[in-house]
């Protein structure tokens, strides 16, 4: 009888292992995935690696740059064979930079904190 028991145990013991392992690799993140998404649009890098809020600050703050952007791009736009205005091209440089800033951020973040995630379920 002891023997069917230590049997049994040894096989709850190997099954109750295979479940964290399929549950932990369904939590496993693809950091090529997250770069992805993250190029495609900033945020959706870190919804996918499971950081919502900063995943949609992201997503906001890069919504703001761009709509920021369209009036001195229809003010550029309207100066088109006229010498545009030295302060509106400015806006334009400042808002792009910010823009590229933002948007490298997030590609690298993302990134990096899907491998960060993979590394922990390893540990």
């Amino acid at each position: 009888m002891l023997e069917y028991v230590s049997k049994n145990a040894i096989i709850e013991i190997v099954i109750h292992m295979e479940i964290r392992k399929m549950a932990d690799e369904k939590k496993r993140k693809n950091p090529t995935i997250a770069l992805i998404l993250s190029a495609i649009f900033p945020g959706l890098g870190h919804i996918y690696v499971k950081q919502i809020p900063k995943g949609v600050i992201l997503i906001v703050l890069n919504l703001i740059i761009n709509f920021l952007l369209i009036n001195p791009l229809e003010a550029i736009m309207e100066s088109v064979g006229s010498t545009a205005d030295m302060s509106t091209l400015y806006i334009v440089l400042g808002y792009t930079v910010a823009g590229l800033i933002l948007w490298i951020y997030a590609i690298i973040d993302a990134k990096k904190t899907a491998e960060r995630i993979n590394k922990e379920l390893e540990a």
